[in-house]
Parts: C-alpha cells; structure tokens; sequence
C-alpha cells in the first residue's frame, strides 16, 4: 500500500483468505481519495449516487460493472430510479483491502466522466 501511484490508476490484485484487512491507519489513509464514500461497520466503503433519471443511473451500473470485471473484483449494486447504491468489500476476508478503495477510485472517475461533473451524493 506504498504506491504512489492514484488508486484509480493501480489494478486489483487477488488476494487470499489468509490477506489480512485493513486497519483502520491504513483506511484512514485511504478514504480522503474516494471523496464522498463512507465506511460501515469498518468493513465495507459506501457510496450513494443521485441522478435525474433511470437512464442515467443504469448507464454508471453498466459502466461500473465493466471495470469491475476487469478487475475481477465486484460490488454490490443496487440500482433504482435517480439512484444508484455501491457498496465495496473483499469478500474472502470480509473486510477492506486496497482493491475496494480501487474500485471506489475507478467508480468515482466513472461517475464524474459519465456528467463532467461529481453527480450529487446522497
């Protein structure tokens, strides 16, 4: 977790039962670059998206399910009118690695590409 590289920019590595999560140092450190996303329960990166229409909201859950298999690493969505829920965690562990907060970067960049613009949060 020494990169210098942006999180939108790195790839996901597979990583094993036995890869130790997070702690909450190091997503502390990492949460300032998914602006607007939260952490619940300390093992889980939320984000909610809000936009005028169904269309829309189904275009970024089409986008984001394209990186995220890309990445072989996959969130929960959850996909209503005006709405899109994204919830990230490495299941193998149940609880956060770096691939979550990847995905959370590779999202917001889809987000904000999709509108010019951050689409507002919840």
């Amino acid at each position: 977790m020494t990169s210098s590289q942006p999180l939108a920019a790195r790839k996901c590595v597979p990583c094993r039962g036995d890869t130790p999560p997070l702690t909450e140092d190091e997503i502390g450190a990492l949460l300032p670059q998914v602006p607007g996303w939260t952490v619940e329960a300390g093992q889980r990166l939320h984000r909610t998206y809000r936009f005028r229409d169904f269309a829309a909201g189904l275009a970024l859950v089409n986008r984001i399910g394209a990186v995220a298999e890309e990445e072989d690493h996959h969130p929960d969505l959850v996909l209503a009118w005006g709405r899109v829920e994204v919830t990230l965690w490495t299941h193998i562990i149940d609880g956060l690695t770096e691939n979550d907060f990847v995905v959370a970067a590779k999202t917001e960049r889809l987000a904000k590409d999709a509108t010019g613009r951050r689409p507002d949060k919840a």
